[in-house]
């Protein structure tokens, strides 16, 4: 057994110092990156450009699928951390993993490890869906801003950052980033796009089309920009009434998850013993991780379909 755990032990270090160096390459690869931007346009130093440009870590060129997923994760709740701090944080959470199995027992880790991921996966989907939501709603204003500074004559680069800066959050950081990237050579339909990948949010990713095909074919912007406006009002409106019908049925999918983890609970405080001595039995055991894993199943299954309905995908 000691030595089967200092196996594992071994192995997550491997895992960890291969994780490091996929962010060392990442950090070097994006460093070269800049640097070449920064020597076409002619600007400062690299160091400074790049801690003035939190959002140059929120593009699509990150190596290691897990650290990608686990930083685009974060980054829609607004919380701007680069890649090398989410890298260290699933290392801390990768080492907890083989403390709680062994403080707690292979069930109990297990379950504990799973239900903390669990609700720190919902806590940290929540959040970013409600900011997604809020700059959803501010878009269409922030775009009407944008095309009387167009009509100025304005490029739509210095529109967008002469609209952020008069706009309130969540939308304004999120175009103050395209912004900087711009600045520093980046393409604007190439940044909107990244962002919309990013931030889960489709009409950007319209925005950018509109804005690669204005910059290769020509045409009024600003039409595109109104149509793209009443696009989204309608479906807002069309979205609230779909929340509207559907409320009585997401509150029942909300009892459903949580009657089973109530009826747990109870069972436990009133015999404590009952489930220790299932979990004694093969068939009660057998019995008592497939329940487990159903409970899971459904409820994300059940969070899945919810989700569905307020994004109306």
């Amino acid at each position: 057994m000691n030595v089967s755990i200092a196996v594992f032990l071994l192995a997550l270090i491997l895992v960890a110092g291969a994780v490091w160096l996929f962010i060392r390459a990442g950090q070097r690869e994006r460093q070269e990156e800049v640097q070449l931007r920064l020597r076409a346009s002619g600007s400062g130093d690299i160091d400074d450009a790049v801690l003035a440009a939190p959002s140059l870590k929120g593009n699509n060129r990150i190596a290691n699928p897990i650290l990608r997923w686990a930083c685009h994760l974060i980054w829609r709740t607004g919380v701007e951390l680069d890649p090398a701090t989410v890298g260290r944080i699933l290392l801390v959470l990768v080492l907890l993993v083989p403390a709680a199995l062994i403080a707690f027992g292979w069930f109990g880790g297990s379950i504990l490890v799973a239900v903390l991921l669990l609700f720190g996966w919902l806590f940290l989907t929540r959040r970013a869906a409600a900011r997604r939501n809020k700059i959803v709603e501010q878009l269409p204003d922030f775009l009407e801003s944008a095309i009387r500074i167009l009509s100025a004559g304005n490029t739509l680069e210095e529109a967008f950052a002469s609209a952020a800066r008069e706009s309130p959050d969540p939308i304004r950081p999120l175009f103050t980033s395209v912004g900087r990237q711009v600045r520093l050579g980046a393409p604007v339909e190439t940044v909107l796009y990244e962002a919309g990948e990013v931030h889960k949010i489709a009409d950007l990713k319209v925005l950018a089309l509109a804005a690669s095909v204005n910059r290769k074919f020509g045409g009024s912007l600003r039409s595109i920009l109104r149509s793209l406006i009443q696009a989204i009002r309608t479906r807002d409106m069309a979205a609230r009434e779909l929340r509207a019908l559907t409320a009585e049925t997401r509150f029942s999918a909300m009892v459903l998850c949580a009657l089973p983890v109530v009826l747990v609970l109870i069972i436990v405080l009133r015999n404590p013993g009952y489930y220790s001595q299932m979990w004694v039995d093969p068939g009660g055991r057998n019995m008592l991780i497939g329940s487990i894993v159903m409970q899971l199943i459904g409820i994300g299954v059940i969070f899945r379909m919810m989700r569905s309905v307020e994004d109306g995908a």
